[in-house]
């Protein structure tokens, strides 16, 4: 098999990535019919039609990013794969991370090269979904712990709370400092700042006309943005 894609979009990975799903969408069911029924014993069966819309609403937003990146690693990585990792535990973040990482671990230009054999495909499969697991064996014998301390340190001052944003920032630089300092790559700097400055521009509006749902959307449409900008740089400089 030359073609990784052969696999990548084979039916057999369709039926292996079919079962996870099923089993993860039988878990959301259970749990909205268990929902339904501790608000109707609580008196609140008039209020779950009013919940299920809201709940659907405000899942939206979230997804929308998703959806995105779905679309975007389909091109290098098939149908049925992204679909799996970005339905089951995954985020769109890790899922891309992950893939480039493994992809020029062996050498190959990164996410977007589709030049590798079927062997790094199956690596990148492997990597995606062991390292994954990672989250719910810490959970299962480390989070009633880390909340009990998480709680103590809550209570006793403001530090975890300052601690926690200082963290966030420092991942945030992480990702998004390297792609502003790589000269090499002058359309990621560009979609960096391009996007970066729509969500600003976005919830500067948002604020100004008071319109919330372009807030809550802020951040889907800076992406979508950012991938605008790209496609008309590239068209650009390529015609240069």
């Amino acid at each position: 098999m030359e073609n990784y894609f052969e696999l990548a979009n084979s039916n057999v990975l369709f039926l292996l990535v079919l079962i996870p799903i099923i089993f993860a969408l039988a878990q959301a069911i259970c749990f909205g019919v268990l929902a339904i029924k501790r608000m109707r014993e609580l008196g609140l069966g008039s209020q779950v039609k009013k919940v299920v819309v809201n709940s659907a609403i405000f899942s939206i937003v979230p997804s929308l990013p998703i959806v995105i990146t779905l679309a975007a690693l389909m091109v290098v990585l098939g149908q049925y794969l992204p679909w799996l990792r970005l339905s089951v535990i995954g985020s769109a973040m890790y899922e891309s991370m992950c893939a480039d990482m493994t992809i020029r671990g062996f050498g190959f230009a990164g996410l977007g090269d589709t030049s590798f054999p079927p062997q790094v495909f199956v690596s990148i499969t492997w990597i995606m979904c062991s390292v994954a697991l990672a989250w719910p064996i810490c959970n299962l014998l480390g989070l009633r712990f880390y909340d009990k301390q998480l709680k103590k340190m809550q209570t006793s001052g403001g530090f975890i709370k300052r601690a926690s944003i200082a963290m966030f920032i420092g991942l945030m630089c992480y990702f998004a400092v390297p792609r502003f300092l790589d000269f090499k790559n002058p359309t990621g700097i560009v979609v960096s700042i391009v996007s970066g400055g729509s969500v600003l521009l976005y919830d500067f509006i948002a604020t100004k006309t008071k319109i919330k749902v372009l807030s809550d959307f802020a951040f889907p449409l800076a992406m979508i943005t950012g991938m605008v900008s790209a496609i008309i740089y590239a068209s650009i400089a390529g015609g240069v």
